[in-house]
């Protein structure tokens, strides 16, 4: 679990490609800038493009084509759910149609474009976070954050809940040991009652004792002098050529959102 930890706060790809040394704190702007203009594109031209882009982004990081592809995996139960579920109860156009008895499902032609719209729009996202995670790493993510003012909560609940997260993980790890080591056996599935009891035994006992295990790690920080404060730290000015490369990523996401026939449409009818 600590090696999983150690690889996920780690920067990936090659360190000495150029987009690993831009300003996390340009990054962080122009990502966060290209998340919320690609997310509000209509048309799916535009979504793949901006797709496209990252696609580049990552090439040009040098990121490994595997690595990138165990994450987009990840992706799959919520793109999946959104296509299956968006042309049975979105109204339009019927292009399939299943009956039995009084039972009748439609599947609409508006339903599947709007799945696979939002399904872009979902790798669009991933890709922009993936490309500054791996290029910048999250404790520098973290310190431009602190950076741009973003209240200190905040910033110690995403340091903290991903860094126990592992450690919940090995807990029940060791849980999970002890429970096969006196004779445990699954059902067949899921939804047998006798694994489904213990499941929910689990989950409860996990649960009690990640709350003992926070108050105790609270307490001892407490006592190293834990006050909950950030403490900022004395960043340089961002370069000429970081600003350069930040104001391209706006750029490039800025022309996508102005030639997107969606906003193109809205212009024509606000004048």
């Amino acid at each position: 679990m600590t090696r999983m930890m150690d690889d996920f706060l780690r920067t990936g790809g090659c360190p000495g490609s150029f987009l690993h040394r831009v300003d996390p704190r340009v990054k962080v702007l122009a990502v966060t800038g290209f998340v919320a203009l690609s997310a509000s594109l209509a048309s799916r031209a535009g979504l793949v493009l901006a797709v496209v882009f990252l696609l580049a982004l990552t090439a040009a990081a040098r990121l490994p084509l595997r690595w990138l592809a165990g994450r987009l995996l990840w992706l799959l139960p919520f793109a999946g759910t959104m296509i299956l579920l968006f042309p049975f109860i979105t109204p339009g156009e019927p292009v399939w149609r299943w009956e039995w008895g009084a039972l009748a499902i439609t599947a609409t032609r508006e339903g599947w474009q709007h799945a696979l719209v939002l399904s872009l729009r979902v790798v669009a996202a991933f890709l922009a976070v993936n490309f500054l995670l791996a290029t910048t790493g999250l404790r520098q993510v973290l310190e431009a954050l602190s950076f741009f003012r973003v209240p200190a909560v905040f910033i110690q609940m995403i340091e903290f809940t991903i860094r126990y997260i592992y450690v919940v993980g090995d807990e029940l790890r060791r849980m999970n040991t002890a429970r096969t080591a006196r004779g445990f056996v699954p059902g067949k599935h899921l939804f047998h009652r006798h694994t489904f009891r213990t499941l929910g035994q689990t989950v409860g006992v996990l649960f009690v004792r990640s709350w003992e295990r926070g108050e105790r790690i609270y307490h001892a920080m407490l006592a190293r002098g834990y006050t909950g404060q950030v403490h900022r730290k004395a960043l340089p000015p961002p370069g000429g050529l970081d600003l350069a490369w930040g104001a391209f990523i706006l750029l490039v996401a800025l022309g996508l959102h102005f030639f997107d026939p969606g906003t193109i449409t809205w212009l024509l009818s606000w004048k």
